[in-house]
């Protein structure tokens, strides 16, 4: 596992997005080309963010930093992203015949079928 980056920033913009997600942007102070590589390398990995202006972290604070789970979003895709795009690969292998949104509501239907006859 890679340790934290930890930078000091200012908060320069945030931007809603379409899928009500929100981007932020900050901006450091210069960095070393290693501290840049080591930002780079996390490109699309899900972690943590915590900002606080000026303030000392607490211990409580710090805690909870740790405490936070993100091994359920080690991928940038969520699960039911992952699943439309498999379903799609199959789609398209045989023959990507109709509509693949009419292949996709039939498919998961079968899976949603498949584990509401477990509850039973």
């Amino acid at each position: 596992m890679k340790p934290p980056i930890i930078l000091q920033a200012i908060l320069d913009n945030y931007s809603n997005r379409k899928d009500k997600t929100v981007a932020v942007k900050f901006v450091t102070q210069e960095l070393t080309p290693e501290k840049v590589m080591e930002i780079h390398s996390r490109i699309d990995q899900f972690g943590v963010l915590y900002f606080r202006g000026g303030e000392k972290l607490s211990k409580a604070e710090l805690d909870e930093i740790d405490a936070i789970d993100v091994d359920v979003y080690d991928s940038p895709r969520t699960q039911s992203q992952r699943l439309r795009g498999v379903l799609y690969v199959l789609w398209e292998k045989r023959g990507g015949v109709g509509e693949f949104k009419d292949f996709y509501k039939t498919e998961t239907e079968k899976i949603i079928n498949h584990y509401k006859q477990k509850l039973d």
